[in-house]
């Protein structure tokens, strides 16, 4: 039985595909990643442990989510937002550029995760990414609370 906060690879799969003894027999550590990738759980929820959502709340997260995407346009709208980090003599201009690696690192991620793993990989649950690429999502949390404190600070002068 997988640990309740990091699995090892694949020993969900030979607990679920032959009981004890299967458990027990070793296996090349390839396709047991491979097996456990693919999402063998066992269960109906695809192994993540919760149940399922109605349609009425997904559609309810993204009338959510819809708000907050409107809400950040209008305040990068009102606030001249583009003008400012074009034009504007007061930013600081080499913490700027930083900050966008940053975060053109972090949407190469993304894309990686969302676009690359499911779509050519064929590892479509995102529970595996703990798996299969376990330091991307620490490092995407570290590249945007760096290129965060980065903006703030090439803004500072401006606002």
């Amino acid at each position: 039985m997988p640990g309740p906060y990091r699995r090892v690879p694949g020993e969900e799969v030979r607990a679920t595909l032959g009981g004890p003894a299967a458990a027990a027999a070793p296996s090349s550590g390839n396709s047991s990643a491979a097996a456990s990738l693919a999402g063998g759980a066992g269960t109906s929820d695809g192994g993540v442990g919760q149940p399922t959502r109605t349609p009425s709340e997904r559609l309810l997260d993204k009338a959510y989510a819809l708000v907050w995407v409107v809400t950040a346009a209008i305040v990068i709208k009102l606030s001249n937002t583009p003008s400012v980090f074009l034009y504007d003599k007061r930013v600081i201009r080499p913490l700027l550029h930083a900050a966008l690696v940053l975060i053109g690192i972090n949407t190469v991620l993304v894309m990686y995760l969302a676009i690359y793993l499911p779509k050519i990989k064929g590892i479509q649950d995102s529970s595996a990414w703990d798996v299969y690429c376990p330091r991307v999502v620490p490092s995407m949390a570290l590249f945007g609370v760096v290129a965060a404190i980065l903006l703030i600070r090439c803004t500072w002068p401006v606002w």
